[in-house]
């Protein structure tokens, strides 16, 4: 039987994690219910054995609808905070989200490879490429902005254009 590669210290799965808590509407909701548990399909012993990487919560449909309802009156028919927000204020919070993600690479990395058995820098290239991607949105959101501050002239009228969320 041919043995198994070591698997660095630093990419073994030491304490699954164990989820307790949804987000819903802007807070951290505490699960007291059922969890589902998440697995990788790679064996970290030389027996095949699921390698156990934690644990979510098993929401239901009050979940869901809660979940909903948040969210419809979040947008309140384009009134809500974030349709009416700034784009200046806008974009920070998306910066602020992508810098706190940025933090996470390590261990987001190390669970794409457990999860979906990625490679380590075929990992390394999908979160680059996903920072990269919200920061190039960011740039093209900066620049649709420039572009509708401008007054255009159609047909002897002119007019200035903006663009909603």
């Amino acid at each position: 039987m041919k043995s198994l590669p070591s698997i660095p210290e630093n990419l073994q799965i030491k304490q699954p994690i164990h989820l307790r808590h949804y987000l819903v509407n802007g807070e951290m909701k505490d699960w007291e219910g059922e969890t589902s548990e998440v697995f990788s399909t790679i064996s970290s012993t030389k027996e095949y054995q699921k390698t156990i990487l934690g644990s979510i919560p098993t929401n239901q449909e009050p979940e869901a609808m809660e979940a909903l309802d948040a969210a419809t009156k979040a947008w309140d028919q384009g009134k809500g905070l974030w349709p009416t927000m700034k784009v200046k204020d806008r974009i920070e919070c998306m910066e602020s989200f992508v810098q706190k993600m940025e933090e996470k690479r390590e261990e987001v990395v190390k669970l794409l490879m457990w999860e979906i058995g990625k490679s380590q820098p075929d990992s390394y290239k999908e979160f680059d490429r996903t920072v990269s991607y919200i920061y190039d949105t960011i740039e093209a959101y900066k620049e649709l902005d420039r572009n509708s501050a401008k007054f255009e002239k159609y047909q002897g009228v002119y007019a200035h254009n903006r663009r909603g969320p």
